[in-house]
């Protein structure tokens, strides 16, 4: 900002300390619903960037975590229709030989929260990796709270099939010898 009279510059000073005490919360959110850390940095530096021109150029306003959560959300949905998903080849990929439970758990619920429709990935994204209330999910998502009740509970309902062990032929969500 261009230099200007002591309020502009308290201003800008405000929103750089609130942006940096956001930037995490950005990124994880970010991360959690694109599931690739690049493109989560990039929407988070859209993110960010975005609030912060929006409240030098309103300085009555004051963020909410609500706001700031619909921000991200939507430079997550622009930064997946401008970019066609990442994909690591196989040579590239690098193998751990000896992974212990949790880490292969963590995989398990990527896995499955990656082979979940958007909408389901952000209502349990925003309820169980940012532990907003129901009140709060509906406020983000700008619906009722008794359609984020309900979402919730389908997306659950979805995840814990995806999340189910595959069969012997890999199909997800058949559990071996179950027909």
């Amino acid at each position: 900002m261009r230099g200007g009279s002591g309020a502009d510059t308290n201003r800008q000073a405000a929103i750089e300390e609130w942006v940096e005490q956001y930037a995490d919360r950005v990124y994880r959110l970010a991360f959690a619903l694109l599931g690739d850390r690049v493109q989560a940095e990039d929407a988070s530096q859209d993110s960010l960037f975005h609030i912060a021109r929006w409240c030098l150029s309103h300085p009555a306003f004051v963020p909410t975590d609500a706001w700031v959560y619909q921000v991200t959300r939507n430079a997550v949905r622009d930064l997946a229709r401008r970019r066609p998903p990442r994909t690591v080849p196989l040579e590239e990929f690098h193998w751990v030989e000896r992974q212990d439970d949790r880490q292969v758990e963590r995989l398990d619920v990527a896995r499955a929260l990656a082979a979940l429709p958007d909408a389901d990935r952000e209502v349990l994204v925003f309820f169980y990796f940012l532990d907003l209330t129901t009140l709060e999910v509906a406020e983000v998502l700008h619906i009722s709270p008794t359609a984020a009740r309900i979402r919730l509970s389908r997306a659950r309902k979805r995840f814990k099939h995806a999340f189910e062990p595959s069969d012997a032929m890999g199909i997800p969500g058949r559990k071996e010898g179950k027909q």
